[in-house]
């Protein structure tokens, strides 16, 4: 199990950023819920102010290793700020990579531009499947089941 702190993801913010900073962003879309930490992180960073929110589940609770279901895909919050755009979508965990490979379709049909990021790939979720193969930044790769600080579950 690892433990992320506050520095840490602070960290993995700055070095997406750096990485974005030359590709002309006009939205960030942060996929709920726990990817909506990030994005909102990456968008005062990067200074783009224009934000929508990608609503798509996959587990049935917040347990560690939670049953989980295909991606289900909810609705969209400022689909304006998307159709057309250079968009950064983003999450916080990329496991076996079903639900930001739908998102990055349900925003290329709205003839978005998309490149992804993802503070953490987990590795051992994700299998002989490469990073890159599912998203374009990715902040680290760990082998195991991340905590992040905001789900308030002591270290």
């Amino acid at each position: 199990m690892h433990y992320i702190s506050w520095d840490e993801i602070n960290g993995l913010v700055r070095l997406i950023a750096d990485e974005v900073k030359q590709k002309s962003i006009d939205t960030i879309v942060g996929i709920s819920r726990s990817g909506l930490i990030p994005a909102v992180m990456l968008s005062h960073t990067l200074g783009v102010r224009n934000f929508a929110v990608l609503d798509i589940i996959r587990t049935t609770s917040d347990d560690i290793n939670a049953e989980k279901t295909g991606a289900n895909y909810r609705g969209i919050l400022n689909e304006q700020f998307i159709k057309g755009k250079n968009v950064l979508l983003v999450d916080d965990i990329v496991g076996e990579g079903m639900t930001i490979r739908n998102a990055k379709q349900i925003l290329k049909d709205l003839d978005a531009n998309v490149v992804s990021a993802t503070l953490v790939i987990n590795q051992d979720n994700l299998g002989t499947t490469s990073p890159e193969e599912v998203v374009d930044i990715c902040g680290c790769i760990v082998h195991g089941w991340v905590i992040f600080p905001w789900e308030g579950k002591e270290n």
